[in-house]
């Protein structure tokens, strides 16, 4: 998992993420991630979908819809080897 600036945007109660960074997989033979766009396809009509995160304080395991397979990549924080 890389970490990553989350998006300007939330879901849910619209309070924001609580983080000013959070944990993304980029893996994009990840099943989850391949499944995804035919599962929104499906069951919503829409080109996207989702990538696992992590939020770093809590260690709470979620995912994030992305529409494209760059989709939050140019959120990428470089780290130094002390934060790794």
């Amino acid at each position: 998992m890389v970490k990553t600036v989350p998006p300007p945007y939330n879901v849910g109660d619209g309070l924001g993420w609580g983080v000013k960074y959070f944990r993304v997989c980029f893996n994009d033979e990840c099943s989850f991630f391949v499944k995804g766009w035919e599962h929104m396809r499906e069951n919503y009509g829409k080109t996207a979908s989702y990538r696992s995160i992590c939020l770093p304080d809590s260690g709470e395991t979620d995912v994030v819809c992305v529409l494209s397979y760059d989709g939050l990549k140019g959120g990428i924080v470089e780290e130094s080897e002390e934060e790794s």
